[in-house]
């Protein structure tokens, strides 16, 4: 199977109306919540409205990002790893969801671990941003898990270089 356009473009449109019809849904139940950076009611607030404008575009340029590393020729990544990835962010940023919201305080740790798989897994594709990102809209809204994710994939995009290199130096070192 292949990431085509129009399956991009079905995929895109699923999302967009399922996070519209969440936000007509918070409309029609008492308003439309805001939510701050780091549940600071200083900071300016994000609407969930507004991430329904950008989540469409934000899955849109990451599902392209995916289509060109798994439908080029040479590849090295498969569709099916892709989803397995996808699926994998969903579940985890699911569970973190769930335990915010039931007011578990696990989600510090599965982010340190999420942090220490980075130095040995390429957490910073698409794939798993999306996942992410998808996993968190509905108890953050949108806008703040695609600012986290954005900063989060950086930082695990260095964790991952920095660690390939030093494993390499460590075999250059033995050979």
């Amino acid at each position: 199977m292949k990431l085509t356009k129009r399956n991009r473009l079905i995929i895109t449109l699923v999302i967009t109306v399922l996070v519209w019809a969440h936000v007509l849904w918070d409309y029609t139940h008492g308003g439309i919540p805001v939510h701050y950076l780091f549940m600071n009611e200083n900071m300016p607030p994000f609407p969930n409205w507004l991430g329904a404008i950008i989540l469409p575009f934000f899955t849109w340029v990451l599902l392209y990002r995916i289509h060109k590393r798994v439908d080029a020729p040479d590849a090295k990544d498969t569709f099916r790893l892709a989803i397995s990835r996808f699926f994998t962010a969903l579940v985890v940023a699911g569970s973190i969801a769930i335990c915010f919201e039931l007011g578990i305080e696990i989600p510090g740790f599965v982010l340190l671990g999420i942090l220490g798989l980075g130095v040995a897994l390429p957490l910073y594709k698409s794939e798993f941003l999306l996942g992410w990102v998808l996993g968190l809209s509905y108890t953050f809204g949108a806008m703040i898990p695609m600012l986290f994710a954005i900063v989060l994939a950086g930082v695990l995009f260095l964790f991952y270089k920095l660690g390939r290199a030093v494993v390499g130096l460590f075999k250059a070192k033995k050979a």
